[in-house]
């Protein structure tokens, strides 16, 4: 049975551009790669996306925590839609990974840590989950759980996270006092590494039915794509730059933008111990490679 046809029982098992130089009669020589102008206007550029990436990305409940990110494979199913929707919205998922430099697991029958759902009442479910202690939610913390609750629009989002040490291993917060760190045997730390990682097992997208109307298996994937491959949010107004993420609000963006992709490129090309504080970095380098720049 294809997963995406599973039952839900089944399942809870312009860039910023450069003044314009006035014409002359003379010849204008073209500006230099040291030109004050350029690097100032690429800084500025750069600068807004890191704020802007800032802006969609959370806080984590512990100050310097690495960004979350998958280090497995991802498998990913969708329910609520035909099987032939279902499986354009998995193609499109699987080409963003890549594009993204994620790892993807095509197998037949694999095991979905990615889910898409479409249903009558997002908030409901994620409520109906909690009740029946899903374990969808189960991982889930009270800070994550609350932020879920707090999410409003067509669409929720979450991420079970784990606390890994640098090798992968999982580290249990279970008998931890309150404000004590979970022991962890490392080797080096320093402000520039975290001595642990944050590891995204799996994710979810509740998805509104009613919503969908007008909209196409691409717009419907890449809003998923960015809710579930890292931990985002909706931005509360819209941004220098284009973003999907702004697809049940205003709806002019309707694919994954250069921003877009640039963010989830730089998370999943940076390492994983890297603080989160210190993430974001590259962002605008790699927007201007996209465009040429």
């Amino acid at each position: 049975m294809n997963r995406f046809l599973l039952p839900v029982a089944a399942a809870l098992c312009a860039a910023t551009a450069l003044p314009a130089f006035a014409q002359s009669q003379q010849p204008q020589q073209q500006p230099q790669e040291d030109d004050p102008i350029v690097v100032d206007g690429e800084r500025i550029r750069s600068a807004e996306a890191r704020n802007q990436a800032r802006d969609i990305t959370p806080r984590s409940p512990g100050w310097g925590d690495p960004l979350a990110r998958f280090q497995n494979p991802v498998c990913a199913g969708v329910w609520g839609l035909t099987e032939e929707n279902a499986q354009a919205v998995i193609d499109r998922i699987y080409d963003n990974a890549e594009r993204a430099g994620v790892a993807i697991d095509q197998t037949p029958g694999c095991s979905a840590n990615l889910w898409v759902m479409f249903v009558n009442d997002p908030l409901e479910t994620f409520r109906d989950l909690r009740r029946e202690n899903s374990v969808m939610v189960r991982n889930l913390s009270t800070f994550d759980r609350d932020r879920v609750e707090e999410q409003t629009g067509p669409a929720l989002a979450w991420n079970l996270i784990s606390t890994r040490n640098r090798e992968g291993q999982f580290i249990s917060a279970g008998n931890v006092d309150p404000g004590e760190i979970p022991g962890n045997q490392v080797t080096a730390m320093s402000r520039a590494t975290s001595a642990v990682r944050m590891d995204i097992d799996a994710s979810v997208v509740l998805i509104r039915r009613s919503a969908i109307a007008g909209l196409d298996a691409y717009s419907l994937a890449d809003y998923a794509t960015m809710r579930a491959l890292a931990r985002t949010e909706e931005p509360e107004e819209a941004g220098r730059f284009d973003s999907v993420l702004t697809l049940f609000g205003d709806g002019e963006v309707d694919r994954l933008s250069e921003f877009d992709l640039a963010y989830l490129q730089d998370l999943y090309s940076s390492r994983a111990t890297q603080p989160g504080r210190q993430g974001h970095g590259r962002i605008g380098v790699l927007m201007d490679r996209a465009d040429g720049s």
